[in-house]
C-alpha cells in the first residue's frame, strides 16, 4: 500500500500541488475582487451622498426663496387689507350746517353785537350803524383760532378791518377773522377747528375808541348771519 502511495505521489504529486496552488490563487483573487467590488460600491454610495450634500444649500436656498416669496405675498395681502381697513375707518370731514357748533375764536366779551335789524353805536365814528359782524374784545397779541375747519379762501388787508382771513367752511358758510397780524395761514391752506390763525393787531383808525378786538363775521350764501348763534 505504501509502495503504491509513493508511486502515486511520484507520478501525480506535481499536479496535486499545482491544483492546490491554483485553488489558493483563485480564492485569493475572489476575495480581492469582492473587496474591490465592495470598495467601489462604497465609493459610489459615498459619492452620491456627497453630491446630495452639495445640493443641500441649493435646496435650502430654493426653499428660503419660496418661503420669502410667499411671505411677501401674504405681507402684501395683509398690507392691502390693513390699508382698506384704515380707509374704511378714516374720519369723514365735518360739514358746516345749521346745527354746527363753533369754538370761540378768542376769549373775550362781546364788544359790539351782530345787528342787521337795528343800529349799533360806534364811538370812533360817532354814529349809529348796522353791524353785519360781531366784535369780540381781545388784547393785542392775543391768539386767534379757527371757529371751525375749512379752506382759507383769501387773506386780505384794508383800512377798515386790517388784515383779515376768510375761511370757506362748506355748506355755503364762510367766516371772516379781521383786525389780525402775524398770520400762521395762507390762501389755500386746509385748517381744522381750533387751529391758530394769528394774533390780534392794534385796531385800525376806524376803531381806536372801541379798542383792540377781533372782527368776526359769518355768512351763508353771502348773506350775513349771527355768529353768536353758532358759538358753543
Amino acid at each position: 500500500m505504501k509502495e503504491n502511495m509513493k508511486n502515486y505521489w511520484k507520478k501525480n504529486g506535481f499536479y496535486v500541488v499545482l491544483a492546490t496552488a491554483l485553488v489558493v490563487v483563485l480564492c485569493i483573487s475572489g476575495i480581492a475582487g469582492y473587496r474591490s467590488g465592495m470598495k467601489d460600491k462604497l465609493a459610489a454610495e459615498n459619492a452620491a451622498e456627497f453630491s446630495e450634500a452639495e445640493n443641500v444649500p441649493e435646496i435650502l436656498a430654493e426653499s428660503m426663496e419660496a418661503a420669502a416669496a410667499n411671505g411677501n405675498k401674504n405681507g402684501a395681502s395683509a398690507g392691502a387689507a390693513n390699508g382698506n381697513a384704515q380707509e374704511a375707518n378714516a374720519p369723514v370731514a365735518e360739514t358746516f350746517g345749521e346745527e354746527t357748533e363753533m369754538v370761540w375764536p378768542v376769549e373775550g366779551d362781546v364788544l359790539k353785537p351782530f345787528s342787521t335789524d337795528t343800529t349799533v353805536y360806534f364811538e370812533t365814528l360817532d354814529q349809529y350803524k348796522c353791524n353785519p359782524a360781531m366784535l369780540i374784545k381781545a388784547d393785542v397779541n392775543q391768539e386767534v383760532v379757527a371757529g371751525f375747519g375749512g379752506t382759507v379762501e383769501s387773506v386780505t388787508e384794508d383800512s377798515i378791518h386790517g388784515m383779515a382771513v376768510t375761511v370757506d367752511m362748506g355748506g355755503g358758510y364762510k367766516a371772516v377773522y379781521g383786525q389780525m397780524k402775524d398770520l400762521n395761514v395762507k390762501e389755500g391752506d386746509v385748517i381744522v377747528k381750533g387751529q391758530a390763525l394769528g394774533n390780534i393787531a392794534e385796531p385800525t383808525k376806524y376803531f381806536t375808541e372801541e379798542g383792540s378786538h377781533l372782527y368776526f363775521s359769518l355768512t351763508r350764501d353771502d348773506v350775513p348771519v349771527n355768529p353768536q348763534d353758532y358759538l358753543a
